[in-house]
């Protein structure tokens, strides 16, 4: 398929050169078969000042996204180090010879306009595959007094401002923690803020409140652009600005104390004009009602989600993701943060293909054994063929937030090539409650 000029067409894709990107639900058998964008096999841009970049990164260990903001302000959600073994491990990119942490700081200082300033840290909740832990370190830190592991490595290589936790200063709520818990992820945390607090960083516990500017730009500000949280610690924010405690689903005298930690994770919504971007962390599971049924917190989430542009999967796309979260979100592009065989496994993608709009599946991986098993599956073609060896999700937003660019960039190494890249029309949305 090609064009003569930039052109928009009625399916929310820019058309634009000699390249038109149109979905496998469109009449494409597979994405792999579009005409090859012209920045495939060049080197990933510079952010430039006014646009939002957000960078959903691929090391095989954990989830890791990294954001700026169009005034330069820059987000770090997550810094997994998990060491999966057994027949559904991933591989590790770019490879083993430095630890999850370390590779993640060396992005960022690729990236990053301010160089090692980060102005923000945001840890959806205390696991591993998103903090690091002690049990998958380079050691002890100099004072002897946290692991090098996760974000406790990210920051021996950099300098934050901010460090933002669902629950802290106190890590037993909404209930009691054994250190022990997670391969000791909340020793760990515990000992990276306190070491994080004595550096001069400040901690913070995130804000579940209508009209939150916890998370803003720091760096002179500049166009539409906002910040909604969703949810945190077993609580949903509504509409109204109330806040549902999920725990009373049980019954009134319900508590959360029930939940695993991925019920906990904080979620929000990032937006630039009309483009608007959902990450919840792990969020998922269950509450057995009074009468024995289960409700599912998903459900309750979709209740108040608006429609978004782009979708981190909840915990990374494994048994999550109902069909009325899918529906509410409607997102175009989906994205993962993916360390094994069975991330965006079955069950989610059918629910994903269920939808009755075309969306495009970028996760940082979808290995070959995946693909030699699921190659017969309906949305098979619409995978991004770049994911197939490994990348990098990195996706720009126009100054004014009526298009976008994802960008495929190998995470085989640290040259920046982009593999493939995709261009977007911002989907138009109906006005919002956002809270």
């Amino acid at each position: 398929m090609a064009v003569g000029k930039a052109a928009c067409n009625r399916r929310g894709f820019l058309v634009r050169g000699a390249a038109a990107f149109g979905f496998g639900a469109l009449g494409c058998s597979s994405w792999s078969e579009l005409v090859k964008h012209p920045l495939a096999g060049k080197t990933l841009p510079k952010w430039q000042k006014g646009r939002f970049r957000i960078s959903v990164l691929f090391n095989g260990c954990g989830e890791t996204s990294f954001l700026v903001f169009p005034d330069g302000t820059s987000l770090l959600i997550d810094c997994g180090d998990y060491v999966f073994g057994g027949r559904d491990v991933v591989k590790h990119l770019p490879d083993d010879s430095r630890r999850a942490g370390e590779w993640t700081a060396r992005y960022i200082l690729r990236e990053n306009p301010n160089g090692k300033k980060v102005d923000y840290f945001l840890l959806t909740h205390y696991h591993s595959d998103h903090s690091g832990s002690g049990q998958f370190s380079a050691g002890r830190g100099a004072n002897g007094k946290y692991s090098i592991s996760g974000i406790g490595q990210a920051m021996d290589h950099l300098d934050f401002g901010t460090f933002i936790d669902r629950s802290w200063p106190d890590v037993n709520d909404p209930a009691p923690r054994k250190d022990s818990f997670d391969d000791w992820t909340v020793k760990h945390v515990k000992e990276i803020y306190t070491e994080a607090e004595r550096r001069g960083i400040k901690v913070e516990r995130f804000r579940l409140a209508k009209g939150s500017d916890q998370i803003r730009q720091l760096h002179g500000g500049g166009g539409a652009f906002a910040f909604v949280p969703l949810c945190s610690n077993g609580c949903i924010l509504q509409n109204d600005g109330t806040v549902q405690d999920l725990g009373k689903l049980a019954g009134p005298d319900g508590r959360r104390t029930g939940f695993d930690e991925n019920a906990l994770s904080i979620g929000f919504i990032l937006s630039l004009g009309d483009f608007r971007y959902f990450t919840a962390g792990d969020f998922s599971g269950h509450v057995k009602r009074p009468d024995g049924t289960r409700a599912d917190i998903e459900v309750e989430l979709a209740k108040v989600c608006p429609r978004v542009d782009i979708v981190k999967a909840n915990h990374h796309g494994h048994h999550t993701m109902p069909d009325s979260l899918v529906a509410a979100l409607r997102a175009r592009v989906i994205v993962a943060g993916i360390w094994h065989l069975q991330h965006m496994n079955r069950p989610t993608m059918r629910r994903f293909a269920k939808a009755d709009w075309p969306c495009l599946y970028a996760p940082g991986l979808f290995p070959k054994a995946r693909r030699d098993a699921d190659a017969a599956e309906p949305w098979f073609k619409d995978f991004a063929p770049e994911c197939f060896e490994g990348a990098h999700a990195v996706i720009d937003v126009a100054p004014d937030g009526k298009t976008y660019r994802l960008m495929m960039v190998s995470a085989a190494d640290e040259n920046g090539t982009i593999l493939g890249a995709y261009d977007f029309t911002t989907t138009p949305k109906p006005p919002c409650l956002f809270p």
